[in-house]
């Protein structure tokens, strides 16, 4: 196998992600959580591609992730409103907290709804579009294999780091910021996966639920926030939600610290190694950089 094939791979995948979000772009009357869910994961995914071009490509990677990050957060508030709405179902709170809080969420939604009107769904479209076609003309000759294993390891260290710290400490945004790693080297695995689909597609998945697991510690630091500044709640209730919430994060956290020291036990260099053997003879070819490199060829 050649040393493009692992790059053309990476740049045909995230081509396609970001067609893909193109697609599944939401325009007037089409603002269903699912579709606004769908479209953030797929820019993320895209965002986590991109990453393991980020190092070798410098200033072109580094300005497609740039327009992926403005593009998710156009639709952002709107599903955050979604998740926190969802989060207050579930904790079926007593009608003085659940009633002026779903309330506000449905105001504060309406209004960032309104402001996504505003930017037209074809003109997002196009922008995504042409990002995948400038992806898609990269020249990517100087990169090999072992410069994606570098990425995904850099990922891996960075979430290494990130977590020991978030551990140490009680801030959640140290927790939030170890979350963003881990989602992408969750897709980073996902798009490696055909050099050991069952070993790195088991790996990717327990990332995943990690993912989870510090996605919904943030969502109750979200919904926390957004009932003190904009809830209308009595102190009183305030402060029954509050304690609500934090025993709720207080298991959060530590499940996210069981998952967490599973997938990181191993070290940067020992991933590395580890990611590079699979790479070098992988189990299946990875078929996208096949298609790409016969386009390159046409």
């Amino acid at each position: 196998m050649g040393a493009l094939a692992w790059p053309l791979h990476c740049q045909a995948l995230l081509a396609a992600s970001v067609r893909t979000a193109a697609q599944q772009f939401p325009g007037r009357g089409q603002q269903a959580s699912e579709r606004i869910h769908d479209v953030r994961k797929t820019l993320k995914e895209a965002r986590a591609i991109a990453r393991l071009l980020l190092p070798c490509l410098g200033e072109p990677a580094r300005v497609t992730i740039t327009a992926l990050a403005v593009t998710r957060r156009r639709v952002g508030r709107a599903r955050d409103l979604d998740v926190i709405e969802q989060r207050l179902r579930r904790l079926d709170p007593p009608s003085e907290i659940a009633k002026p809080l779903t309330a506000a969420i449905a105001r504060d939604r309406a209004a960032a709804l309104s402001s996504h009107a505003r930017f037209a769904a074809s003109a997002s479209r196009a922008q995504l579009n042409a990002i995948a076609k400038r992806v898609e003309a990269w020249d990517l000759g100087d990169v090999g294999a072992n410069d994606i294993v570098e990425a995904a390891a850099r990922t891996y260290s960075q979430a290494c780091r990130r977590g020991r710290l978030a551990f140490r400490g009680e801030d959640p945004a140290a927790l939030h910021a170890l979350r963003s790693r881990v989602v992408d080297l969750r897709y980073q695995l996902a798009a490696l996966s055909p050099a050991w689909p069952e070993l790195l597609s088991a790996q990717a998945e327990g990332l995943n639920a990690l993912r989870d697991t510090l996605g919904a510690f943030n969502d109750f630091t979200v919904l926390a926030s957004f009932a003190a500044e904009r809830g209308g709640l009595a102190p009183e209730a305030l402060d029954h939600l509050r304690t609500q919430l934090q025993a709720k994060q207080k298991k959060l956290r530590r499940r996210a610290r069981v998952e967490f020291d599973r997938l990181f036990a191993e070290t940067p260099d020992a991933f590395a190694d580890r990611l590079a053997a699979y790479l070098k003879r992988p189990v299946d070819k990875p078929s996208l950089a096949a298609k790409a490199q016969s386009k390159v060829g046409s």
